[in-house]
């Protein structure tokens, strides 16, 4: 019963950080060029973030990270946040939303592939299964739009979110070993607190000529929800999901990122929900059940 209720607890970490991602990429893409460049968006993001977890570690019992996982959790933060931060800020604000969203819907794949080469996770039917019925749901609802240019001069900036997807999807696996060992909030201070030495001098070209003043209110509203929930709590919850499931299950919840996509769309004017958006909603979370489900007696939650 324990199990379970740590389970339960971890899909709704993941729900709730994939509501958030989806609304994100509505509201970073609303901010980005004219309130904010992408490079210091993403030098903001990661420093505001590093001083939030390190507060938040004053909350959680004091732990000792040995200086080899302190060299472990450094390899780390280069490919969950300087990687995954960068390119998917700039991508986003180079390529469009329809190539976006199916080179993200490709973040399970990938999560799948690791997962099975490094952590020797089983391979089975109903994973598989489930990552292809959750797949077909995203590609029904990015496709009734039409069909991408991927000739067109959006070409680099779909390059950089792929790259963005593989690397976020080897983070998930990698960190996984950091997570059985520690608190998720001490992964994380560490993990930005590494990563903000690189994504700060990225930046610092654009931070340093950019008229902060400028900024609108509903500017500073949108900045604020990219680095405070989509980065702090987001990764927070990812993390908390990534701790207690399998690479494989977290991925898959980013089947619901297109989705929420379109339903921000919908609230704000843009689209309307039709036909198409109902069933490949019910193809996404039938996808997560399946990638999800497992036999009760093969069930193994690290509870520490």
């Amino acid at each position: 019963m324990l199990m379970k209720f740590v389970r339960t607890r971890a899909h709704i970490a993941l729900i709730i950080a994939n509501i958030i991602f989806g609304v994100n990429y509505s509201v970073a893409k609303s901010v980005m060029p004219d309130q904010i460049k992408p490079f210091a968006l993403v030098s903001l993001r990661s420093f505001v973030t590093t001083i939030l977890f390190w507060i938040a570690s004053h909350f959680i019992p004091k732990e000792t990270v040995s200086r080899k996982d302190l060299l472990y959790l450094f390899a780390c933060s280069f490919f969950g946040v300087v990687i995954n931060q960068t390119l998917f800020l700039v991508g986003l604000n180079m390529t469009s939303p329809i190539n976006s969203s199916i080179i993200l819907a490709t973040n399970p794949i990938f999560a799948f592939v690791f997962a099975a080469l490094i952590l020797k996770e089983k391979i089975s039917f109903m994973k598989g299964a489930g990552l292809a019925i959750g797949l077909f749901g995203v590609l029904m609802l990015i496709l009734q739009n039409g069909t991408p240019d991927i000739g067109s001069s959006t070409f680099l900036g779909d390059i950089y979110t792929l790259v963005n997807t593989i690397s976020w999807a080897f983070y998930t696996v990698i960190i996984k070993r950091m997570l059985e060992k520690y608190h998720p909030i001490t992964v994380m201070k560490w993990t930005f607190f590494f990563g903000m030495f690189t994504t700060i001098p990225v930046g610092y070209s654009q931070w340093s000529v950019m008229d902060w003043s400028a900024i609108s209110l509903n500017g500073w509203l949108g900045i604020g929800f990219v680095v405070v929930l989509s980065t702090f709590l987001g990764y927070l919850l990812i993390t908390y999901g990534l701790r207690r499931l399998s690479p494989t299950i977290v991925s898959i919840y980013i089947y619901m990122q297109p989705v929420i996509a379109a339903y921000v769309a919908t609230l704000i004017g843009q689209d309307r929900i039709d036909l198409v958006m109902v069933v490949s909603a019910l193809l996404i979370f039938a996808g997560v059940f399946f990638v999800s489900w497992q036999k009760k007696n093969s069930i193994k939650v690290n509870l520490t």
